[in-house]
């Protein structure tokens, strides 16, 4: 009990910090300790998958807010947006009171950090959230996941340019297709504004993302249903899905200085799997089917490029080469425009299940493309003995879907249940049958959700703080064990609620706040745990009052 009473200390501490320091929430916002002024958040997870220890700290990772939005979220401390920082791979993000909004907030978080393939992640607050979750793969380049090869050569330059053509290629170590790209020779490097780079050693670096794998999928930056992208036509269209064929990240430096533009243009050739289903014909590509070629700028935006033609490359592989003159990330994807009303949702729901062996099972799910199960977006959902619940997706493609639901993590899950193809605009809710898809799932530890309860005290005067609650969970991806900092719970207003706790066993809970980290340990074994009477410290108690 002394832990978790000295964890709710350190939530009076970030309260207190609240109330000193509120950069960026102004303009006639009354602070109280009874309540939380932030009325909308977002809590993001960036994972390495197989490097997650990578990650941990303050400075392994930046983030920066891109759009229109930007400057109408704070900080979960209430600082300057510019003061957003990612800890160990989380991210906690609200909107200022101050811009509260009738329409959609949209931002798109732009991820970086050495060693890492910088991305991003589009995220929308509709006017009726509390709390959105996110979580987002990021790509080491030093250690990708499977479906995903990276390779990185240095070219020796003569007089600024090369001597003969050059050609770079990824290795198909852990992807089944390839990226190749080639350069002629005397091409001229070029800086962002145009501006001829000189020195004498190329860098080049390219990584390769095929379908073998969801991991791989998932590193799609943006994701597949993006905020926006530039049209054919040059025009900027909010209501746009992909399926795509491939992707492929291509950077090149010169002596440390960035290379974007080429005198000559270049070629770039990305293999696609001969088993791709052609989701403009239904059946398997083949030669002089066409794909069109989008890239992606600084921004975070896909933008066309042109239209690329099947071909066998001298591998025997089908494949798309097209020219470009300047560097980005490029992405074989068929694309299909919106007709139903934008913010479109499908809500999975799954109703409780009283013969239940257990409390609850934590299952996750997919929404999957009917035509080649390509994944579009996860979320996780419980199927409990005593209440039904609910998850889903917003802005659902308009395609025909399925519903694919899970137990386990990554390598190690299992595929419990297929729903039926649906219509993404026409079907709103998709049930789960919680008894016969829970039947074929293994036993569990005992795990339960923890109900807390306490009234703690400055003397008269009782607080209620409000503040996320996270912990170090385990997960295993082709046979070894990673961990990584989850958020799992809050307390609000003198209650608090942990998921999926295992009872009888320690385990490590964190919560962020200001931009640290605070830690404690804590074993549960009860599923309620009740405080009646928590005395604040006199020395806090005299700070904040």
């Amino acid at each position: 009990m002394k832990k978790f009473k000295l964890f709710i200390t350190m939530s009076f501490l970030t309260l207190f910090a609240l109330s000193c320091d509120i950069e960026g929430v102004t303009d006639s916002v009354d602070i109280t300790i009874s309540n939380n002024i932030l009325k909308q958040e977002a809590l993001i997870n960036v994972l390495d998958i197989v490097n997650p220890e990578n990650i941990e700290g303050s400075n392994k990772l930046k983030v920066e807010l891109i759009g229109a939005d930007a400057s109408k979220f704070v900080t979960n401390s209430g600082e300057n947006i510019s003061n957003l920082k990612v800890i160990d791979g989380n991210i906690a993000l609200a909107v200022n009171p101050n811009h509260a909004s009738s329409e959609p907030l949209k931002v798109l978080l732009k991820i970086s950090g050495d060693d890492y393939l910088t991305t991003t992640l589009p995220l929308i607050l509709f006017p009726e959230d509390t709390l959105v979750t996110k979580s987002i793969n990021i790509v080491n380049k030093l250690n990708t996941v499977e479906g995903i090869d990276f390779i990185e050569n240095n070219e020796t330059l003569t007089n600024n340019t090369l001597a003969t053509d050059y050609s770079i290629t990824t290795p198909a170590a852990k992807a089944s297709t390839k990226t190749e790209v080639t350069i002629e020779s005397g091409t001229v490097f070029q800086d962002a504004n145009g501006n001829v780079i000189t020195g004498g050693t190329l860098k080049s670096e390219v990584a390769h993302f095929s379908l073998d794998t969801p991991e791989s999928i998932a590193s799609f930056p943006g994701g597949l249903t993006p905020l926006s992208v530039i049209d054919e036509n040059g025009e900027e269209n909010e209501d746009i899905s992909f399926i795509t064929a491939g992707f492929t990240s291509i950077d090149m430096f010169i002596d440390g200085k960035e290379v974007k533009n080429f005198s000559k243009p270049i070629s770039v050739g990305i293999e696609i799997p001969s088993d791709y289903i052609n989701p403009e014909t239904g059946n398997t590509i083949k030669i002089g089917d066409q794909i069109p070629i989008w890239s992606y700028d600084e921004d975070g935006q896909w933008g066309y490029h042109k239209i690329g033609t099947v071909s066998m490359n001298t591998s025997g592989k089908l494949n798309i080469t097209f020219t470009t003159t300047h560097l980005s990330w490029y992405n074989l994807d068929y694309h299909y425009w919106g007709v139903c009303n934008y913010g479109r949702s499908i809500t999975v729901s799954a109703p409780k299940v009283p013969a239940l062996s257990d409390n609850f099972y934590d299952l996750s799910f997919e929404l999957v493309y009917a035509i080649n199960n390509q994944v579009i977006s996860r979320n996780s959902i419980q199927v409990s003995k005593t209440r039904d619940n609910t998850a889903g997706f917003v802005n659902a493609p308009n395609q025909s879907l399925k519903i694919k639901v899970y137990y386990g993590n990554y390598s190690d899950r299992v595929l419990l249940y297929t729903s039926e193809a649906f219509d993404g605009c026409s079907s709103s809710t998709i049930t789960l049958d919680g008894a016969a898809i829970t039947s074929a799932i293994p036993p569990k530890p005992q795990i339960k959700n923890i109900n807390i309860q306490y009234t703690a005290k400055c003397g008269n005067k009782i607080l209620r703080p409000f503040l996320y609650i996270y912990r170090l969970e385990t997960y295993t991806y082709y046979g070894r064990q990673y961990s990584y900092w989850r958020w799992v719970g809050y307390t609000w207003s003198g209650r608090g609620y942990i998921y999926r706790a295992r009872i009888g066993e320690p385990q490590k809970y964190r919560v962020y706040f200001g931009g640290s980290a605070y830690d404690y340990d804590y074993t549960f074994n009860s599923d309620n745990i009740v405080i009646d009477d928590f005395q604040v410290p006199g020395d806090l108690c005299s700070r904040l009052f």
